[in-house]
């Protein structure tokens, strides 16, 4: 499983790269897992599941947009989730540059601002590192 963090304001674009990703990896049967599609309506615990599912996973995609830098507690957890259970992370920066991001240094997590980031138009070049991994395991 690959898990896609992402900011809510932005689940279109989230749906699209879910749905990218799957197609593309079709013939190694690899899901990403999203929060709109995938966590359960009925959970009770859902900080602790998203951790689990961190955990869980092959590969996390990291979806950074304006919206994450105003609002994403949530996805800074997920971030630091991935960092503690060394799941590897492919940060893909959409509407910012490094640039952007290095600006707001002091409300960025500075693990974040030390990860290989990647505009987002990267996204297919993501897809076959993304399918190594998943084939190693």
């Amino acid at each position: 499983m690959i898990f896609l963090s992402y900011s809510s304001d932005h689940s279109f674009v989230a749906d699209l790269l879910q749905f990218a990703y799957e197609a593309m990896l079709k013939d190694i049967d690899a899901k990403v897992w999203t929060y709109e599609r995938d966590q359960a309506r009925d959970e009770k615990a859902v900080a602790q599941n998203l951790k689990e599912k961190v955990k869980e996973s092959k590969a996390v995609v990291f979806l950074v947009t304006p919206s994450t830098l105003d609002k994403g507690a949530a996805q800074w957890m997920e971030l630091a989730y991935a960092d503690a259970f060394e799941v590897p992370t492919f940060v893909l920066l959409h509407q910012l540059t490094y640039a952007n991001l290095k600006s707001k240094q002091g409300r960025v997590p500075p693990l974040l601002l030390a990860a290989q980031c990647n505009s987002s138009n990267q996204w297919r070049k993501v897809a076959e590192d993304l399918r190594n991994l998943c084939q190693q395991h």
